[in-house]
């Protein structure tokens, strides 16, 4: 058991530090600690937000909030890029997809830590957010770059540019561009 939670934290540690061998090994042996990683690191980035707002029934909210929306949110979006991934030529399966994306989560120990912070200075949680943000979106094209055999700039077409692409499209035609 403590190997198993050793082998946790340091998987989440390489998030940080080499993401593209993390996701390398993950795909030539996958399992399903991503997943795990974004139900434990949302968990406690609800745990600490609660406390920091002070108020017990907040916390409990934001803590069942946390257990069930990003997962659904994470699988949504997988559904999405694991499409536009096999529509430009990937050949990743759609469960290992998921949970390499799902190790994004990881970095909400950023937004951990940006809350702690925001007692001596408020605004550090906006540069901090904005980071997470970036990071994430990277981790997601590394992730499935990886999976999928894909180069990077098919990689992001799949996870955030066919999206913007669309989404443009739209705004065009509702006039609002």
């Amino acid at each position: 058991m403590k190997e198993r939670i050793f082998e946790f934290f340091t998987e989440s540690g390489k998030v940080f530090l080499n993401p593209d061998d993390l996701f390398y090994f993950k795909t030539e042996d996958p399992d399903k600690n991503g997943i795990i990683s974004l139900i434990f690191y949302s968990l406690m980035l609800a745990l600490v937000v609660g406390i920091a707002m002070g108020d017990l029934v907040i916390t409990a909210v934001l803590l069942v909030a946390s257990l069930i929306l990003p997962i659904v949110y994470m699988f949504i979006h997988t559904i999405f890029v694991f499409i536009f991934a096999r529509l430009l030529g990937g050949s990743g399966s759609f469960m290992n997809t998921f949970n390499l994306m799902s190790y994004s989560g990881v970095l909400n120990v950023l937004l951990i830590v940006a809350i702690a912070l925001t007692k001596i200075n408020p605004l550090i949680l906006i540069p901090v957010i904005i980071l997470v943000y970036l990071w994430k979106m990277v981790l997601e094209i590394i992730a499935v770059s990886e999976e999928h055999n894909l180069g990077y700039a098919k990689a992001f077409l799949s996870t955030r540019g066919i999206s913007l692409i669309i989404l443009i499209i739209v705004l065009i035609i509702l006039g609002l561009i």
